[in-house]
């Protein structure tokens, strides 16, 4: 008997399909990336040879070195008071939008509770009449 495997094998992928994903991969992310790291080490490095060497001006390298240090800080900064601002805009939104809606879903509910008091009392109406006809014939028996 063939047990099958787990996980179940996935077809083999399409060998251009693939060659082509490499290659994207390598164009689009890979290369940016390396790219990128090579400009900002080689920018540290510049800063720590004109400091060592103290041949540049030291204090235009030191400005710079802040800007690289502050900048990445600025940006999540902004990202974060972007986000705020939404949720800050979502919630105004919403404290001027949720009373009509509320109010409509309690109107609602108020209906199904009358309903459903109504169908309560119906299913219990046949029963405390044949009580109450039951007490009445007893009170009668005891006169």
């Amino acid at each position: 008997m063939n047990e099958p495997t787990y996980p179940p094998s996935s077809p083999e992928p399409n060998p251009v399909t693939r060659r082509r994903h490499r290659q994207e991969v390598l164009w689009q992310i890979t290369l940016p990336l390396a790219l990128g790291v090579l400009l900002v080490l080689a920018a540290g490095a510049g800063v720590v040879y004109a400091a060592a060497s103290q041949t540049g001006p030291v204090d235009r390298w030191a400005s710079v070195s802040i800007i690289w240090l502050i900048l990445p800080t600025m940006v999540l900064t902004f990202i974060i008071l972007v986000a705020t601002a939404g949720l800050a805009y979502g919630a105004i939104w919403l404290i001027g939008a949720l009373p009509k809606y509320t109010r409509q879903i309690q109107d609602i509910f108020i209906l199904i509770d009358a309903q459903v008091t109504k169908a309560a009392d119906a299913s219990v109406e046949p029963a405390l009449r044949a009580q109450s006809i039951m007490a009445g014939l007893r009170a009668l028996r005891r006169k």
